[in-house]
């Protein structure tokens, strides 16, 4: 995996993030999210490094990365904090102006990104994620069942870190195979290299913290925007999974963004592992704005539109 990419590391903000980098052409960073790592790229980054200079870290805590210990008001890994990682780290390697995709964790990272530094994201896509705020504001019983990471590792530490890491790989293993689509697999290498992560008590540590953010200093963030009524002005693509999320989340979108495309997959939640053919396809589409060559495959799982109203 990533045999052409360079791998290196970089210090910023109490946190070394470590990243890969390869490829030619504009820039498109690339955010994994949870339970995993950048190695969740693995699959597409050799599809899309012909026409992108791909950046792919593992964000602040996860993966080799290292994170701070965490603080009261779990600012250190909050969304907003860990985009400041991102963009020191892009302007380190001379990218003042990128592409961004993220999924899961990473797609948090990346709106919030876009919403702070609207000047530096030329095009978004949050892959099958909505913003936290929009969570938390539909989490009814139902949610809380299907979703119960969320309120299990957002509990005050050391609760989530100690449950969890005495069998980390059954937890782990647990949360890929109820999130990946019916016949899929993972693969092998993939996993080994999420397992190897996930036993880390560190990143057990810096995991519970982004979700503790995620239920109290994300969500005044979020809340903040919408009360000011800020929204994304670059364009935003939103693939959804449809073994997964299996909705539409543009009406969602719209009130994040004012310029939106949606697309399903018929996969489970790691549609870049699952289809990186057609996650590839779709994000040079969406980067690249290309409106042909387009193979039959990819127009079966269109479906969406592009609003540009206000």
């Amino acid at each position: 995996m990533f045999s052409s990419f360079k791998q290196s590391s970089f210090k910023v903000n109490n946190a070394i993030i470590n990243y890969r980098i390869g490829g030619k052409g504009p820039p498109l960073l690339l955010l994994h999210g949870y339970p995993q790592c950048h190695v969740h790229w693995h699959a597409v980054a050799p599809l899309l490094k012909s026409e992108f200079t791909l950046i792919i870290p593992d964000l602040r805590g996860y993966g080799d990365s290292i994170g701070p210990e965490p603080d009261p008001e779990h600012q250190h890994y909050s969304k907003r904090t860990m985009a400041k990682d991102m963009v020191a780290l892009m302007t380190e390697l001379g990218h003042e102006h990128f592409f961004l995709a993220g999924h899961d964790r990473g797609a948090r990272v990346a709106y919030r990104l876009t919403l702070d530094y609207q000047d530096k994201v030329k095009r978004l896509a949050s892959i099958d994620t909505i913003p936290t705020a929009e969570v938390w504001a539909a989490m009814d019983m139902n949610a809380a069942l299907d979703a119960f990471h969320w309120p299990f590792l957002a509990q005050p530490a050391p609760l989530p870190e100690k449950l969890i890491g005495a069998d980390p790989d059954y937890f782990l293993m647990y949360l890929l195979n109820r999130w990946m689509g019916k016949n899929n697999t993972l693969a092998d290498a993939a996993v080994c290299e999420y397992q190897r992560h996930f036993r880390k008590p560190s990143v057990l540590q810096a995991m519970a913290e982004d979700y503790r953010a995620g239920a109290t200093i994300d969500l005044v963030h979020d809340k903040q925007d919408i009360e000011q009524g800020k929204k994304i002005t670059c364009p935003v693509f939103v693939p959804y999974a449809k073994q997964y999320t299996g909705t539409s989340l543009l009406k969602i979108w719209e009130k994040w963004a004012l310029d939106v495309t949606e697309l399903c997959v018929d996969c489970g939640h790691f549609i870049a592992e699952e289809e990186p053919e057609i996650c590839a396809q779709a994000l040079k589409r969406f980067f690249l704005d290309k409106k042909a060559g387009i193979s039959p495959a990819f127009q079966n799982y269109t479906r969406g539109r592009r609003n540009n109203s206000v």
